[in-house]
């Protein structure tokens, strides 16, 4: 299984709005001052959208998590475990 990644910046901005969704669950339980920092310097443009500059490989790597995790709750069937060989 990979990770989700965005292929337009509409399903970029969709993953990173999950995060943003659930901060106040993500952050008490992987507390770390680095992604902490991470999160808070992300910015948005005047015109509302995302600005890329400001949102590092940290927040990039958790937005994805959440949205391939979010799609195997919603698709159980399309994410089978691996079988030990």
């Amino acid at each position: 299984m990979s990770l989700k990644t965005p292929k337009t910046r509409h399903e970029f901005e969709s993953h990173i709005n999950i995060v943003v969704e659930r901060s106040s669950e993500i952050i008490p339980k992987t507390f770390s001052i680095r992604l902490l920092k991470s999160m808070l310097n992300a910015k948005n443009l005047p015109n509302k959208r995302d600005n890329f500059l400001t949102i590092d490989e940290q927040v990039r790597l958790l937005a994805n998590s959440h949205a391939t995790f979010d799609r195997m709750r919603q698709f159980p069937n399309l994410y089978k475990p691996m079988e030990d060989e």
